[in-house]
C-alpha cells in the first residue's frame, strides 16, 4: 500500500492510504510524541521519543496497531518518522536488536525488528546509536 500526503500544517499532517481511508499524523511541540489517528475515529497509536541531546531523537516506543491491526504495513509509520525529520531536521537512534529487554521498554518487539531495519536501510535511523 502507498501513502499520499494530502495535506500538511507545521505539526500535523493528513494522509490518505491507496485504499482511501484518511489518517492524521501529529506532532508535539517539543518533539517528543508523534500520535497517529484515524480522521474521524479512534487513535492507532502513537511514536515515543527522548531527545538524546545530541542531534537525534531515540525511539523509546513505537505502537501504530491499537485498532488490532488493520492499518500496519501502510506506510503511516515511515512517514511519521519522515515527517519528524522534516519538522525538527534530526534523525533517529533505535535499540539494538538484540534480544535484550530494556527498562524503558525501548527493545524491538514484534514487527518493529524489521520495521527498524528498513528504516535504518533507508538512513531515517542511524546504524550505530550514540546514545545506549
Amino acid at each position: 500500500m502507498s501513502l499520499q500526503v494530502i495535506s500538511s500544517g507545521e505539526l500535523t499532517q493528513r494522509c490518505k492510504l491507496s485504499d482511501g481511508r484518511l489518517v492524521d499524523i501529529e506532532i508535539d511541540n517539543a518533539g517528543l510524541e508523534i500520535t497517529v489517528a484515524v480522521v474521524d475515529g479512534p487513535k492507532l497509536g502513537s511514536i515515543e521519543l527522548q531527545n538524546t541531546g545530541s542531534g537525534h531523537y531515540y525511539l523509546t516506543r513505537m505502537y501504530l496497531d491499537q485498532d488490532g491491526g488493520a492499518f500496519k504495513k501502510c506506510g503511516i509509520g515511515r512517514q511519521a518518522l519522515k515527517f519528524h525529520n522534516e519538522s525538527f531536521g534530526c534523525l533517529f537512534t533505535a535499540a539494538p536488536n538484540d534480544g535484550h529487554r530494556r527498562e524503558d521498554a525501548s527493545h524491538l518487539t514484534g514487527d518493529a525488528r524489521g520495521f527498524i531495519e528498513k528504516m535504518r536501510d533507508e538512513g531515517l535511523v542511524l546504524r550505530s546509536d550514540p546514545y545506549l
